[in-house]
């Protein structure tokens, strides 16, 4: 990442962190669930399963508008290649 598409916003970070953010916590759930597993504790287990669900789609949710602004940029600027 060049420093020039950094300063002017040309890339964003926040969805790299949010990836990396998605990758932790999922990867807390599993052995939350596993360790609930092991201790007989089933429902704790299905919740622990159910949040990672939950979490995966509020994820989604929240990348589809990065995803939104990178393709709206894409068309800005065929546009104004177009125009020129």
């Amino acid at each position: 990442m060049a420093f020039k598409e950094f300063a002017t916003f040309g890339t964003l970070i926040t969805p790299k962190i949010l990836v990396a953010v998605y990758w932790v916590l999922t990867i807390i759930y599993i052995i939350a669930a596993v360790i609930f597993a092991f201790n007989g504790n089933f429902s704790a287990c299905g919740l622990s399963i159910l949040v990672l669900v939950i979490t995966r789609i509020s994820f989604e949710l929240i990348m589809i508008s990065f995803k939104n602004n990178e393709f709206l940029f894409r068309i800005c600027n065929a546009l104004e290649k177009d125009k020129q």
